[in-house]
């Protein structure tokens, strides 16, 4: 909590030492943003330089996207690469993009089919209306039938997006050790939810690690719109790392840094 204080205590006083720094805030990473849609963990990883007297080193993270970026100068990188990096991911992207043009094409042609269907009902009640009846229903489930292949297709897609981000995402921990994110879940990589890697406290030790430092406290505070389909998290409340993502990547994480502290 401390360190959180200090942190916004040092925002503060960048911003008030510089009378241009509001022309150079970005609007999409302003405070109130995250109060009109959904609010976003964040988090802070105190770390110490082994062997070595100096101050300690702070390091700060958010979940997933902030303003629409991955990655922002003086956070926490994600782990692995920028998706829209990858050739493969933009493709994949692409042809998702396409299927849902073409879905919303055929519900809207449907739409306007069922409208001139309903016209020729009323025109035609009598004689041979029921044959028209009969006609229209093949043609309707031929239409659904198509519309649950594009489905089902777009979720193929979809998975392979995902596979090729995962494919990228190697977590390094404090033994130097090295390892795909989908040999590294706890449960094993067929259980592997989305988002795996995305929050604040992996971000975190990773970074840690990367760098040479010793973690020595972690703390992830909710900030933003609480409530309804948003979150059930509570604005400015601290929470543990997730169990689903967090925790059953955090094992191997880890590893290594009971070695770091002995030799410091």
């Amino acid at each position: 909590v401390d360190e959180l204080k200090l942190l916004q205590y040092n925002d503060n006083c960048n911003v008030n030492n510089n009378d241009d720094s509001d022309m150079d805030l970005d609007p999409s990473l302003a405070m109130e943003r995250l109060y009109e849609r959904r609010g976003k963990m964040f988090g802070v990883l105190v770390c110490k330089v082994p062997n070595s007297d100096s101050d300690s080193v702070i390091l700060k993270a958010y979940a997933g996207k902030l303003g629409g970026q991955w990655n922002l100068p003086g956070w926490a990188p994600i782990i692995g690469r920028v998706p829209e990096s990858l050739p493969v991911f933009n493709r994949i992207s692409a042809e998702v993009t396409e299927i849902f043009g073409m879905i919303d094409d055929i519900n809207f042609s449907t739409q306007g089919g069922a409208a001139d269907a309903d016209a020729d009902h009323h025109a035609g009640e009598g004689v041979g209306n029921e044959r028209g009846q009969s006609q229209s229903q093949p043609q309707t489930q031929t239409i659904d039938e198509r519309v649950k292949q594009l489905i089902k297709e777009r979720a193929r897609l979809a998975n392979l997006a995902l596979e090729e981000v995962r494919r990228h995402q190697l977590v390094t921990n404090f033994r130097g050790e090295t390892s795909p994110i989908t040999a590294i879940y706890s449960r094993g990589p067929t259980k592997l939810p989305g988002g795996v890697g995305d929050c604040a406290a992996p971000k975190l030790l990773a970074e840690a690690a990367r760098l040479g430092l010793q973690p020595t406290g972690i703390a992830e505070i909710f900030i933003g719109a609480t409530g309804g389909m948003s979150t059930t998290k509570g604005d400015g409340q601290f929470y543990d790392a997730c169990e689903q993502r967090c925790e059953q990547i955090a094992g191997f994480m880890l590893c290594g840094l009971d070695v770091v502290v002995e030799e410091s």
